[in-house]
């Protein structure tokens, strides 16, 4: 790791991250209100606390980064220190605790080379934890002295470990209260007050440091939400057993059948220290036992997460376990994905209490030296985990980025290649690609709408989903509402196929875009935009259908600029009938989508019966917008209207580019309207269209066991499947348990279509099935349709055109 401490990290994903972080913060520390707001996931503000902000690691990487200009650097050096530096910290906590140098330097080495620091993907916020023993340290010599100097180390050390790990932070609170009990029970009324005097002080330090660094996570959490308990990792009791790859007894059993979990913290902690821990807590007679055996406890009991298991892919032992408290109890555990990593309490603990062990046995050996040697090499052999894989940094394009960085004022860019799959935890090649496109902003100066982080945002997805399909005629137009002015394209990393379908689709659309520059490693290209009026007025309009009214939300995209937001905005509608002026109105109100697809000027919003007797609906609106976060646009404004609508059977035709198939399942739940991008589309464009889901029975729709999956299947002329996606109802949306009746929700698709897909009618045919289930006897069943049945329990929702090849995309 030293030899390619310039160049190399260790992961292509999270280390990545990190070196991008400890950028950003190095380059803004004296600029507090730029430096929340990181060019990742724009149009968000304060994406920097989308993950850990590492402002603790920051201050002791500044230097580094101060004179050779280089993150991976700085990164390298903090892990590599962080060894020696969790190490220091746990030798002169023991080395207080006992007086005994053989014993502290012991219990350092244990710590240091926990498993926990080797594990599948190591990070900054977990190899830095000097503060922990730090903190404890400052906490028992303050129940032992009530000195000020004290109080000020407990704040200074508690404050500058969360500034480190927001993660670690938690856990050493959890530590903290439970070490402090512990000795207040054991301490005089006299002692407990000079005590609690000197542990406000310090709490008061803390909190004065702390609280103007970590607010902006309460900001944070507005766009990114939290952690339910269902999406905290548990831990099964055998994965205590889990070792780093390249560990000294990865191949051995019991371990090797644990070692298969390699996506899991490695949390066995070593024979050696086991070994001693046992003997510390059963033959030392130091006071010291207690305090650190709680710790060892807690440590274990809360890293198994909310569920007990035995092994990750058992039924639970116990479906509760007492992290549930932690969850609830203490604000900022909503945010923990990984509980297991509590562990480093019980880690510090057997380190401690080893320590202990060694201290209490020295005395009784005559070989002390040579016996506390063969110890210690036996730990660090044990640490072992073989060669830490190294991988090439990001790699900058100096001429393009020096180019967008002189660009004047904000010119948000995307790079290509990017996403190749939406799960994109489980493809490295796209996490590799998001955190390296993030990384070379710390170059380009310029925003991105993408980013990698332990938070995705929601308008994240929208953007990645059409970043798979780009460019096509509706993730222009969605890039341009966006903001992004600048399209970089790499001339490496492409997989072969990934390439030929990107120029196949540029080629289609190369007239939309200025070339600013090539060199070499790839081109800069700026999307041409296109002028907008303002003319159009918001609206509604009334859609009669047997013997329902359907209302669609009228929004142009001349008369809206807020189309892309990182809140939703809201509608709200009253119905009235002037025939009846004594009945009440009808209400109908719900969410605009965070992104309105461009082809989409009219929104179904929901149905009335029709009223008895009427020939004109009343209706007053209001509309919402949502936030705009970073994007330049005029102040949002609430707009109001009131428009009277007649209820002629031959006027009310569906809007240009929907259609109303209105297909009933069996489930409780329709598909009301599709709206298309187009009619006719060219051999290897993107079909784009939107799919309107309405529930007619929440009770049963909402009572499903699993999440219904939407697939979309095309048929060419010849009735032969070409092409198809399949995408969970709820995508982009709420959960679909929080569906109501008349509520209407949209999902947007993009689905390649094959170069040499034949020229004329092709049908887009849609069906529902449950998540997992994905056979066609296991599809919910089609109750009623007004499209053609195509398939087992499928219908034909649209028909458009493939032109003949070669084909120039219509403008409309």
């Amino acid at each position: 790791m030293a030899r390619t401490a310039a160049s190399h990290l260790e992961n292509t994903g999270d280390a990545v991250l990190n070196a991008w972080t400890l950028g950003w913060d190095a380059r803004h520390l004296l600029r507090p209100d730029q430096l929340p707001h990181a060019p990742n996931f724009y149009p968000y503000p304060y994406t920097l606390y989308f993950s850990e902000h590492l402002l603790g690691a920051a201050l002791l990487a500044t230097p580094v980064i101060g004179l050779t200009g280089n993150p991976i650097l700085a990164y390298n050096v903090l892990f590599i220190s962080s060894f020696a530096l969790s190490a220091l910290a746990t030798y002169a906590l023991v080395l207080w605790l006992t007086g005994d140098r053989s014993a502290a330097t012991l219990s350092g080495l244990l710590f240091a080379s926990m498993t926990l620091r080797f594990g599948p993907s190591p990070q900054l916020q977990v190899l830095l934890n000097f503060g922990i023993p730090l903190a404890i340290l400052f906490l028992l010599r303050l129940f032992r002295t009530a000195r000020t100097r004290d109080a000020v180390g407990l704040a200074l050390a508690f404050t500058g470990q969360f500034l480190v790990s927001i993660y670690h932070g938690l856990f050493l609170i959890v530590g903290l209260i439970a070490v402090g009990i512990e000795q207040v029970l054991r301490q005089s009324a006299a002692r407990r007050i000079a005590f609690w005097r000197m542990a406000i002080l310090s709490g008061i330090l803390a909190a004065g440091i702390l609280l103007p660094v970590t607010w902006p996570y309460l900001e944070a959490r507005r766009w990114v939400g939290t952690r339910g308990l269902d999406q905290q990792g548990s831990f099964g009791l055998l994965s205590f057993l889990l070792v780093p790859h390249g560990h000294l007894y990865a191949g051995l059993p019991p371990f090797w059948n644990i070692h298969r979990y390699d996506h899991v913290e490695t949390l066995f902690p070593g024979m050696v220290t086991l070994a001693l821990a046992a003997y510390g807590l059963w033959l030392s007679r130091s006071p010291w036992r207690r305090p650190f055996t709680l710790l060892v406890v807690l440590g274990t009991v809360f890293a198994i997460g909310p569920v007990l298991r035995l092994r990750l892919e058992d039924p639970p032992l116990l479906p509760a376990m007492p992290y549930i408290l932690l969850w609830h109890l203490f604000p900022g555990f909503q945010a923990i994905r990984v509980p297991a990593r509590m562990f480093v309490l019980a880690q510090l603990g057997l380190a401690v209490l080893a320590g202990l062990g060694w201290h209490a046995w020295r005395s009784r050996l005559e070989w002390h030296r040579w016996a506390l040697s063969g110890i210690m090499a036996l730990a660090v052999l044990e640490a072992y985990r073989g060669p830490f894989p190294r991988f090439p940094a990001p790699q900058p394009i100096p001429e393009l980025d020096r180019l967008l960085a002189e660009m004047p004022g904000m010119q948000p860019f995307v790079e290509f290649p990017t996403i190749r799959t939406l799960n994109i935890l489980s493809e490295p090649e796209t996490m590799r690609r998001l955190s390296h496109a993030q990384f070379t902003t710390l170059y380009r100066k310029q925003p991105t709408p993408i980013g990698y982080s332990g938070f995705f945002p929601p308008l994240f997805w929208e953007v990645a989903d059409r970043l798979l399909f780009f460019p096509s005629r509706e993730s222009l137009a969605f890039f341009e509402d966006l903001g992004v002015k600048a399209i970089l394209v790499r001339a490496e990393g492409w997989a072969p196929e990934e390439r030929a379908a990107f120029e196949a689709r540029w080629a289609l659309f190369q007239d939309r875009f200025w070339k600013v520059a090539e060199t070499p490693a790839g081109a800069l290209y700026l999307i041409k935009e296109h002028p907008r009026s303002g003319a159009a007025q918001v609206g509604i309009r009334a859609v009669l259908q047997g013997d329902r009214v359907w209302l669609f939300l009228a929004l142009p995209r001349d008369a809206w600029p807020w189309r892309v937001s990182i809140t939703p905005g809201r509608y709200t509608l009253l119905v009235m009938n002037p025939a009846a002026p004594e009945a009440e109105a009808l209400p109908l109100q719900g969410a605009l989508p965070l992104a309105m697809p461009a082809y989409l000027e009219a929104l179904p919003v929901g149905w009335i019966p029709r009223p008895l007797g009427a020939s004109v609906l009343k209706i007053e609106g209001r509309v919402e917008p949502g936030e705009s976060g970073r994007m330049r646009l005029p102040p949002p404004r609430e707009l109001s209207f009131q428009s009277e609508i007649p209820l002629d059977p031959l006027s009310s035709s569906s809007p240009v580019p929907f259609r109303m198939p209105l297909v009933e399942f069996g489930n409780g739940v329709a598909l009301v309207a599709i709206a298309l991008s187009g009619v006719a589309f060219c051999p290897g464009e993107t079909l784009e269209f939107s799919m309107f889901w309405g529930v007619q029975d929440a009770q049963a729709f909402q009572a499903q066991d699993s999440t219904p999956v939407v697939f979309v299947h095309v048929h060419d002329r010849e009735g032969r499947m070409v092409a198809g996606r399949d995408l969970p109802i709820d995508f982009g949306n709420r959960s679909f348990r929080e569906w109501k009746s008349g509520e209407v929700f949209v999902q947007s698709y993009r689905i390649p279509l094959p170069a040499d897909l034949p020229p004329g009618p092709a049908s887009i045919v849609t069906g529902l099935y449950p998540i997992g289930r994905p056979e066609p006897p296991a599809r919910w069943p089609i109750r009623s349709s007004q499209a053609p049945l195509w398939e087992h329990a499928a219908a034909t929702a649209a028909v458009v055109d493939v032109l003949p090849s070669p084909c120039r995309v219509p403008e409309r």
